[in-house]
């Protein structure tokens, strides 16, 4: 079911790319939140403008609007189709259904593993050859050796993941 799921959220991200983030952030609120009717192309957690409030994303603080819509812009790319992940494609989580098979930090790597209910999982690495993050992001309720008593979203969801990109290294 996993690799059918992956390839609908592959799809909805690559029409996102080419017929909706070029033109979405123009209708963004002050605050960089997208009207409802968009939410599915929105990140949950975050709004527009997280990608240049973070100083960990290195995009730079916009100087006016065609700046502050570019900023917005690289952000809806970067998390595209996001909400449909979390909205459509997610699932409930419950982490007494999830097991942590393996859960590993190092200076060379971090990998994390675990199986949810009907056959649900999430393995993440972060290392030398890159980052790569496949199944449903439950490490986003890990918490070193337990899982988050707190939903990391607006629900106890957990939104599916299909990514790699050898740019982020350990």
């Amino acid at each position: 079911m996993y690799p059918i799921l992956a390839l609908c959220d592959f799809l909805v991200s690559l029409l996102s790319w080419f017929l909706i983030d070029w033109w979405a952030a123009v209708f963004a609120d002050k605050a960089g939140w997208l009207p409802a009717k968009l939410k599915w192309f929105q990140t949950f957690d975050a709004s527009l403008d997280a990608g240049w409030q973070d100083k960990y994303t290195g995009y730079k603080q916009p100087t006016g609007l065609v700046s502050r819509w570019w900023q917005r812009t690289k952000w809806l790319y970067r998390n595209s189709a996001y909400g449909f992940s979390y909205w459509v494609l997610g699932r409930p989580f419950d982490p007494a259904l999830w097991t942590v098979i393996k859960y590993e930090q190092t200076a060379e790597r971090d990998v994390f593993y675990a199986k949810g209910p009907d056959g649900q999982f999430n393995y993440t690495y972060y290392g030398k050859w890159g980052s790569l993050k496949l199944g449903w992001k439950a490490w986003n309720y890990w918490k070193q050796d337990h899982w988050s008593d707190k939903p990391w979203g607006p629900e106890w969801r957990v939104p599916l993941v299909f990514s790699y990109t050898p740019f982020r290294r350990k």
